[in-house]
């Protein structure tokens, strides 16, 4: 399947879960920003799926209270998108433990990522946009091969952390391959 197919039909199942306006394809960073991301000098990712609410702005503890709420009123889909990623496979992560390490200061609620290549590039690329963009990062590779190089991209940041070779571990990372992710929303 093609990463735009996947993102129609990606789109189509959120609708029956968020606002159609808290859901937007192709995302920039930067949109409607009234904080330093508004800045030409700085590179503004694009993510595939943005979910909100939004950071836009400079209030960020008001923000982040927002998105405590939104987590809170979404646990069970958190909950349910927990356990068919790839934390969910290794017995050293929690639901509560994963509920902690989110991004304290994201764009969006959710930042989806979709990736239907075997480009190691692209990967990392795409697990870093989704971890420093989201609240919860997700990262859906289209395919168990892709599926399990995310995975194996994700344990060699999990060991530069371990290592000190890397300041973040980004934690706040699921790893869903595209078919499981369509079957559980």
């Amino acid at each position: 399947m093609k990463t735009d197919e996947f993102t129609t039909l990606l789109y189509d199942k959120l609708k029956s879960i968020f606002p159609p306006e808290l859901i937007i394809p192709e995302w920039r960073a930067s949109k409607d920003s009234e904080d330093d991301f508004n800045n030409i000098e700085y590179y503004a990712p694009r993510v595939d799926v943005a979910i909100g609410p939004f950071n836009i702005n400079r209030q960020i503890q008001e923000n982040n209270l927002t998105f405590h709420h939104f987590a809170t009123q979404h646990r069970e889909l958190l909950l349910r998108l927990f356990n068919i990623s790839h934390l969910a496979e290794s017995s050293s992560y929690s639901f509560e433990g994963f509920m902690e390490s989110l991004n304290i200061n994201p764009r969006c609620f959710i930042a989806v990522e979709i990736e239907n290549t075997k480009d190691g590039k692209r990967a990392i690329g795409d697990i870093l946009n989704a971890s420093v963009m989201g609240k919860i990062g997700v990262v859906v590779p289209i395919g168990q091969d892709k599926y399990r190089m995310f995975v194996k991209i994700k344990k060699y940041f999990n060991y530069l952390k371990d290592v000190q070779k890397l300041p973040e571990d980004f934690n706040n990372v699921l790893i869903i391959e595209g078919g499981n992710l369509l079957d559980n929303l």
